[in-house]
């Protein structure tokens, strides 16, 4: 999977590390997390002299200290200190363990194993006055962070798997979309008259979809309240960390900006069921990577164009899946 090496990607919760080395996976990558300071650091997880990992050491001061013989790393890597070496000896130069690049965003840690070729995903509600956000409990699915993450750009699923909670089965119909191409995703709205809403997808590459449901308040409930707003916003951010090519945790964001003062209880409940239904419609497809040859399963144009786009997107940047 070297393609996906060159973006960035959701390993952890920022306050999941404390005092204590965290292990982490990424790609089929063992790391550890730990802090220096502000900053929170991956390196591989492997001490470089007989391959135990350093997660199962513990800190001395802002370094790592291998379980094992006591072997002792830097945020940059480079080991300072072997306990058996005699005074004045010379630690190895080769005495070091790759490091990877970390950024800390929206109360997650963010790892990028090369060059990143974008930024981390823009979800503006995080940072809004105007809006409540709740990060979920971490969902951690048997599945391809590919397939999870068409699933979230697939709409027309609702009647069937999410009948009487997010459609109905005797209204199965939905508008057909053109996704605006960028160079690192794309974006497209699905407006229902049902329900007076307009579903807002945009998708960064390879693994994050921000999605905002507008409702359109109509003006006749309007009419008693001219100052009160023309609709409400519900955000949503779903972003994977791909443990490997069929094991995925996927970080969950909702945000609003009405109810700000309600229980986050009351949508989180509904919004577990939501996500169970997926959960089992995912974990349960064949194969189990997204197919990127595009003949490989049947489409229909216009309401699978985001299903496409996504995976023609994949396949032109040379994704490819390995365990």
């Amino acid at each position: 999977m070297v393609e996906l090496r060159n973006y960035w990607h959701p390993v952890a919760r920022v306050a999941s590390v404390g005092a204590t080395p965290v292990a982490a996976s990424l790609l089929g990558e063992q790391l550890v997390l730990f802090r220096a300071g502000d900053e929170i650091v991956a390196l591989k997880d492997l001490c470089i002299h007989r391959g135990t990992p350093l997660s199962l050491g513990w800190m001395e001061g802002d370094q790592i200290v291998c379980h094992y013989h006591g072997w002792r790393y830097d945020k940059t890597g480079v080991c300072t200190l072997i306990p058996t070496l005699p005074p004045g000896g010379r630690i190895p130069p080769a005495a070091r363990v790759p490091r990877f690049r970390t950024e800390q965003r929206y109360g997650l840690v963010w790892v990028a194993l090369a060059d990143p070729k974008h930024p981390i995903p823009d979800y503006p509600a995080y940072e809004s006055e105007s809006m409540t956000t709740v990060l979920y409990d971490d969902l951690r699915w048997k599945a391809n962070a590919a397939r999870v993450i068409e699933n979230v750009l697939d709409y027309t699923h609702f009647p069937w798997v999410h009948d009487g909670l997010l459609g109905e089965r005797d209204e199965p119909m939905y508008p057909h979309v053109r996704p605006a191409l960028s160079e690192d995703g794309f974006s497209y709205d699905v407006p229902d008259d049902r329900n007076n809403t307009v579903r807002s997808y945009r998708l960064f590459l390879p693994f994050t979809v921000r999605l905002t449901v507008t409702t359109r308040i109509p003006e006749h409930e309007r009419a008693t309240n001219p100052m009160s707003p023309k609709g409400r916003n519900y955000s949503m951010m779903f972003t994977c960390c791909p443990v490997s090519s069929t094991d995925t945790i996927q970080y969950f964001f909702t945000s609003r900006d009405w109810s700000l003062t309600k229980p986050d209880d009351d949508w989180y409940e509904f919004d577990a069921v939501v996500m169970s239904q997926d959960q089992v419609v995912v974990e349960n497809q064949r194969p189990e990577e997204l197919p990127l040859d595009l003949t490989a399963e049947l489409h229909l144009r216009g309401t699978d164009a985001g299903a496409l786009a996504y995976r023609r997107m994949l396949r032109d940047r040379g994704v490819a899946w390995h365990h």
